[in-house]
């Protein structure tokens, strides 16, 4: 029992190491690699996966390669310092408190949608993705929730935007839904580190875009999202946003470059996705560790000796 405790609480404190200095080249890395210097801006997916980067490498390293390395071939003698046990309840300390912001903001977008549900009725339109007017909606339309997402429409919007309007503005709210970012909110809400604002707001907007991209296929949409745009920033300047939740109409400089972004609107030409080639590439380095496992354990036990002794 008391090995086990130890095996893993060498594996908090590596975690709490490489996670905090992936972190620290990721922060120092963005602000080299800021937004203005780059001449195209980067996909949602890549900032999220950068932003996620960190935390997934360390947790992969500490589960499947320094905790079977150190059940292996660590001695059953107890040689770890003070600062690895530091360390450990520092890893604790870091994903309870994360876990504790994910579960707050749940229950508080969870009582704000409960709100926003009664008298809500399904909106009945033909084309028109499943969405909910709400006489109670705290934002013009929205999209809330994680587990079971809903498209709120606020009455006041049902009326103000033309059918067409509509139409493409719930598209967009639907290509958030398709995208799971509401889920990718609390995932980022989940691993807070000082520095990475920037690239969480980044990744925001956009999102925003790739949903305007997602939403519009033809000029006339480009410029029926436009206006939508245009008529709900005019109409809510202030808004509230739940903490798991996108509305349409995010405000500031954002939504005047997206507008100016619609209505400059072209298609696009049609790209070939290259995701095998990723899938094959990761299956390949996974085959490769599987075979050279025993020697890769014993360099990463060693690495561990070095780093948490």
């Amino acid at each position: 029992m008391i090995f086990a405790a130890r095996g893993i609480m060498v594996s908090l404190a590596f975690f709490a190491l490489l996670y905090t200095s992936l972190s620290l080249i990721v922060v120092l890395a963005w602000r080299w690699l800021s937004p203005r210097t780059m001449s195209k801006p980067l996909r949602p997916d890549v900032l999220f996966s950068l932003r996620a980067a960190p935390f997934v490498i360390s947790a992969a390293v500490s589960l499947f390669l320094i905790c079977p390395s150190f059940f292996l071939l660590e001695t059953h003698s107890m040689d770890e310092d003070l600062g690895t046990f530091i360390l450990g309840i520092s890893a604790v300390l870091f994903l309870g408190a994360g876990l504790f912001r994910v579960v707050a903001a749940e229950s508080r977008t969870r009582q704000i949608l409960t709100t926003c549900v009664e008298g809500a009725v399904r909106l009945e339109e033909n084309g028109v993705p499943d969405a909910t007017v709400s006489p109670q909606s705290v934002a013009p339309l929205m999209l809330i929730g994680i587990r079971m997402p809903r498209i709120l429409i606020s009455q006041s919007t049902r009326h103000l935007l033309s059918d067409a309007e509509l139409l493409v503005a719930v598209q967009h709210e639907a290509e958030h839904l398709r995208a799971r970012d509401n889920l990718k909110k609390a995932i980022l809400n989940f691993l807070p580190f000082p520095g990475m604002t920037g690239l969480g707001e980044a990744w925001q907007e956009a999102a925003e875009l790739a949903a305007d991209d997602g939403a519009v296929s033809s000029r006339k949409e480009a410029l029926d999202l436009a206006a939508a745009l245009i008529k709900l920033s005019r109409h809510y300047p202030h808004q509230m946003i739940p903490d798991f939740a996108t509305s349409l109409v995010s405000g500031g400089e954002s939504t005047t470059k997206r507008v100016e972004r619609l209505l400059a609107w072209e298609k696009a030409p049609e790209t070939v996705s290259n995701r095998w080639r990723y899938g094959l590439l990761a299956c390949t380095s996974c085959l490769a560790f599987v075979v050279k496992v025993g020697p890769v354990l014993s360099l990463i036990h060693s690495i561990t000796e070095r780093f948490v002794p």
